[in-house]
């Protein structure tokens, strides 16, 4: 009788085993690891003088520094873009004796979500100060929320970021760049004209000349005129899509196609981003590209600004070999 209810135990053991087995595959074919990338961390950080909180995430890279420190990449929507610039990173830095590229560290600006942009902060954080009235009606017919906090966000990097940057990685702070899209290329060209010391090197994707009723030009005809911005040494690269002035096939099939038309055109991405070429040209000792690629609008060109970008700033003659 003791040996049938151990052989009886022993089944029921077997079995519960099995259905532990089966409930822990069953566990991790519903709640996948989550995907992480290699050297790289997500930091918080607060804006000591505003309170807002913000996410730098950063990225090494896998080969030693060398004797003067990494470049710095501060790359701007980095909620969007951080993994697309860690893969150029990766893949082109690694062989660097073909490619050109030097191995430098990236860091994220981000803001606290998962979503790929915060709107409304980057919005504020990345337009400069103008007059409300100077701003286009929106093509979704809404209203614009909060603009005019660039200073405030440099200062930000500046006081803050930088810092904390180079207490946690040897960085060469004269080496470092800064890349934007969109209202991150007004940012950029704008820090550019008024705090060109602030960064060695420039990129600015599609920057939104237009904000403000195009403040930016005028800010640019000043600075020429004047000559009281020191751009000696630095480096400034415009990267465009050749269709940003025109509608996808997407948008034509939308309702508000006519509304979404008059709102390229009136913003002369490509016209306004060539006249800003022409008047950086003219301030001494400023290196100047720009890159215009046909068939790509407004989103589709990112790729190719970060491309454009990242083998403009770290390579020596500001392009790369194509892959091997």
């Amino acid at each position: 009788m003791v040996g049938m209810m151990g052989k009886r135990a022993r089944q029921w053991m077997r079995r519960i085993g099995l259905g532990m087995l089966m409930s822990m595959l069953a566990a991790c074919a519903t709640a996948p690891a989550a995907v992480s990338i290699p050297r790289s961390e997500d930091l918080p950080v607060v804006n000591s003088r505003t309170g807002e909180a913000y996410r730098l995430l950063i990225w090494r890279p896998a080969s030693p520094p060398p004797p003067d420190g990494w470049p710095v990449v501060y790359l701007l929507d980095a909620n969007s873009v951080f993994g697309m610039v860690t893969d150029i990173m990766n893949s082109r830095s690694e062989s660097a004796g073909k490619t050109g590229v030097r191995p430098a560290v990236v860091v994220g600006i981000a803001y606290p979500t998962d979503a790929a942009y915060d709107l409304t902060r980057r919005t504020r954080d990345l337009t400069p100060s103008v007059d409300p009235q100077t701003l286009p009606m929106r093509p979704n017919g809404q209203p614009w929320s909060e603009t005019g906090g660039a200073d405030e966000f440099l200062h930000f990097l500046q006081q803050q970021v930088k810092p904390l940057v180079a207490s946690r990685l040897p960085v060469n702070p004269q080496q470092d760049v800064l890349m934007g899209h969109s209202f991150g290329g007004l940012f950029t060209l704008h820090t550019l004209l008024s705090h060109p010391e602030a960064f060695h090197s420039y990129v600015a994707g599609s920057p939104s000349v237009w904000f403000g009723q195009g403040a930016l030009l005028q800010q640019a005809k000043a600075v020429m005129t004047s000559g009281t911005a020191d751009t000696t040494g630095r480096r400034v690269l415009i990267v465009t899509g050749g269709d940003e002035e025109r509608l996808t096939a997407a948008e034509q099939a939308q309702p508000d196609a006519a509304r979404r038309l008059a709102w390229k055109q009136g913003n002369r991405m490509l016209g306004n981003a060539q006249e800003m070429r022409t008047l950086l040209a003219a301030l001494p000792g400023l290196t100047v590209d720009y890159r215009e690629h046909p068939g790509l609008d407004h989103g589709s060109v990112v790729p190719m600004y970060l491309y454009d970008g990242l083998m403009f700033a770290l390579s020596p003659t500001g392009t790369a070999s194509a892959p091997r």
